[in-house]
């Protein structure tokens, strides 16, 4: 089944992230996701409050590469700062590799589960946790918190069910109505829709909220938000 962008699954296979799709994958999640690229813009901008010398910033998810070398082109000028992209996807390693070439950019290829963070001064995870188990994602909210300096910051982004069900539904069907305005056939939008069944679990908005205060997260506000997608900064 066809999912757009040169990306195709066997029917009834559930969506990955290693079916080749890296070569496609910045392409389909800039035309599938709204104000993508503006996220983008706006964590860079962010980044300059919590960037300075010896910084270490990680990405969690770093797909193809394509935000932390953004973070990277607009900091690299400073000493001693580390910039490392957390994936679990090895096609997606190796296409950032390629996408970093010449840059000063650690990819580590693990889950973030067993990765140990060095603290550090930004954690970015731009639409990341929603692919984590839900029975891990406390555990991985308590280790940003732990390991971010004090005056550090955690820059989220998740798709969110809204609390309210009526607004969820109203919210749902203006989503799809975008992806066709996007380009995408509705078999497209239904195929992908399915695939991301058990793959993708995404929280409310309050689950996020509890998430983030129980990790030790006192400081933090929304962002950015376009119907089901919401950008938080959280500062310990």
């Amino acid at each position: 089944m066809k999912l757009g962008n040169e990306i195709a699954l066997e029917s009834g296979k559930q969506w990955t992230f290693d079916n080749n799709v890296a070569p496609y994958f910045d392409s389909h999640v800039q035309q599938s996701v709204p104000v993508y690229l503006e996220g983008h813009e706006l964590i860079c901008f962010i980044s300059d409050f919590f960037v300075r010398d010896n910084a270490i910033i990680y990405e969690v998810g770093s797909s193809t590469g394509a935000l932390i070398n953004k973070i990277f082109d607009r900091h690299h000028m400073k000493n001693n700062v580390r910039f490392i992209g957390i994936e679990p996807v090895k096609s997606m390693v190796e296409q950032a590799k390629k996408q970093s070439k010449g840059k000063h950019i650690e990819y580590i290829n693990e889950c973030i589960e067993v990765v140990e963070l060095e603290p550090c001064n930004l954690i970015v995870s731009y639409y990341c946790v929603q692919f984590i188990e839900m029975g891990n994602r406390e555990y991985i909210f308590h280790k940003f918190h732990e390991k971010l300096q004090p005056g550090g910051a955690l820059i989220i982004f998740e798709k969110e069910i809204i609390n309210d069900s009526k607004i969820n539904e109203i919210v749902e069907s203006c989503y799809l109505k975008f992806k066709l305005k996007q380009g995408f056939s509705i078999d497209e939008v239904l195929s992908k829709k399915f695939s991301l069944e058990g793959v993708m679990n995404t929280n409310t908005e309050n689950q996020n909220i509890r998430l983030l205060m129980n990790a030790g997260f006192t400081q933090f506000e929304t962002i950015m938000k376009y119907g089901e997608f919401h950008g938080y900064l959280c500062i310990k």
